[in-house]
Order: structure tokens, then sequence, then C-alpha cells
């Protein structure tokens, strides 16, 4: 893969170069082309003509017509390089995150489910051996294996809560919000209030999933950065079929130097949103906290 990347680099790293000597070269044959039939001279002439209606200034009004086009084309280049970067990089980030999330996976599976397995294998394997006046033992490997099986039982539970909110399916999107904000101002003992209102008892699955996620993102990042005691999510739909999604705090705000844009989380906020044609934006005052402010199509399930 590293190698594919780098041959790709090589040659898109020559298509400036090719394109700037075709653009000399052809910038060379234009110039030669005008000498030869002296074309300023005739247009000069063909313009001094129409004098009355003033076209002597046309051939300025279109050089500085070309200049903005120009400026407005190197700017737009610069922007549309800065999202292919941030998008390189959020590719790169998303990539670590979940194979880091695999080793976790992994390491749980290892050591939680090995050793369970192990203590249930052996207290089955004494019960199988056991006599008949042996009944204390048997009944403590049996005690054993009913406490290793729901160790194992709350595990599987919390890992599939990770990959997928099962009160999404259950419940749907309104009680998981309301299950949510509740268990988080539980674990990190800061307020947090929930305002739904108008909430589509249908929407599509992958905008409901969105919606879940940016609000677990955005009490995540609450409870690390913001130094808040307090929490607001608010979900509403207008009558325009419109999703808006409030998450406020009442922290620090974000710094001066800090953008949305700086954050792994927010990246990903953004690009989930963007994903779904909708739009986002942050509103902070330093010491004042921070609103973040989603807008989605409230799409149905079919």
């Amino acid at each position: 893969m590293e190698h594919y990347q780098l041959a790709g680099s090589g040659r898109s790293g020559t298509r400036p170069v090719r394109r700037s000597i075709v653009c000399c070269a052809l910038a060379l044959a234009f110039f030669l082309l005008a000498a030869r039939l002296d074309l300023a001279e005739r247009l000069t002439h063909a313009l001094w003509r129409q004098e009355h209606w003033q076209l002597d200034e046309l051939a300025l009004s279109l050089l500085l017509l070309v200049l903005a086009m120009a400026a407005f084309a190197v700017r737009r280049g610069r922007q549309v390089a800065l999202l292919l970067a941030q998008n390189r990089a959020l590719t790169q980030r998303l990539l670590r995150a979940q194979e880091e999330e695999r080793c976790a996976l992994a390491r749980e599976l290892h050591d939680e489910v090995g050793q369970d397995c192990t203590a249930i294998r052996a207290a089955a394997s004494y019960i199988l051996r056991a006599r008949d006046g042996d009944q204390a033992n048997v009944q403590a490997c049996a005690a054993s294996i009913a406490r290793s099986a729901e160790t194992l039982h709350a595990m599987v539970r919390t890992m599939l809560r990770r990959l997928r909110p099962p009160v999404l399916d259950s419940l749907g999107l309104e009680a998981a919000l309301q299950t949510l904000c509740d268990s988080w101002a539980q674990q990190h003992g800061i307020v947090c209030r929930f305002a739904p209102h108008a909430i589509p008892a249908s929407l599509d699955d992958s905008v409901a999933t969105a919606i879940y996620r940016l609000v677990q993102e955005g009490l995540t990042n609450v409870a690390r950065h913001a130094g808040a005691d307090q929490a607001t999510v608010e979900l509403r739909a207008d009558t325009h079929g419109l999703l808006h999604l409030a998450i406020e705090d009442n922290g620090q705000g974000l710094p001066q130097e800090k953008t949305p844009a700086d954050g792994f989380g927010m990246l990903g906020m953004r690009e989930r949103v963007a994903g779904l044609r909708g739009h986002i934006r942050w509103i902070s005052a330093l010491g004042n906290g921070l609103r973040i402010e989603v807008a989605l199509a409230a799409r149905c399930a079919a």
C-alpha cells in the first residue's frame, strides 16, 4: 500500500511541471503569432473607430476580469487543497481509530473471555469427574459457572453497545437519546437536559444513527474539554422537513487559537454531517461555553 501511494505521488508531482511547460509554449506561440500579424495595432485601430461606444476600454476591462477570475481560481484551488489534506488526515485518523478499537476488542476478548472460558471449562470438568458424595463442591463449581456466564453476558452486551446502540432499534431515537443523556450525566456528574420536540417516529436508520453519534461525540467533548457543569441537547423537526440538533454547554468555550478543524472529534462530526448533505456550525464565546448546531434532512424510513 505504501509503495502504491508513493508511486501515485510521483506521477501526480510531474503533472504541474508538464502543465507549466504547455502553458509557456502556448503563450510563446501566441506572442509570435501576434507579433507576426500586428494584432495589438489592428485591435487598437479597430476599437478607435468605435470611440463613441467606449470600446477602447474593453481590453482593460477584460484584463481586469481575467485577473479577478485567476485570483478566484487560485483561492478556490487552495481551499480545495486544504479540504483534500483534511480529508486525508481524517481518513488516516479513522483507520487508526478503527485499528485501535479492534485491538481493544481483541484484548478484552483475550483477557476476559479467555479467562472466563477457562474457569467454566475447569468447573465443568470437575463436575464431570465428581463422585456422588461430593455435592458441595459440585454446587460451588455450578455457581462459578453461573458467575462466569453472567460476566460473559455483560461483556458481550458492552461490546454490542459500543458497536451499535441497541436502544436505537428497541426504543427509537428519542428514547435512545434520553437514555444516553441520563447515563452520561450519571457517569460524569454533569447535569444534562434533553429537549425533544416533534421528532418523526420513523426516521431513516442512517439519519438516526448519525444524530445519536453526533450527540455521543458532542457530550464526550463536553466531558473532556469544556469544564462545564451543565449541558443541553435539543432536537426538533420543523415544517420544512429538517431536523435541528443543538448541543450546548456552559463551559470555557473554544480557545481563540483552536478551530473546529483541529480536533479529530469535531472533524469527524463535520464529515458525518456532510455525508448526509447537512450543515454544522460551532458558536463559541471564550468563557461562555460552546454551542453546536446541526441541520439535517428528516428522511423517514420506507
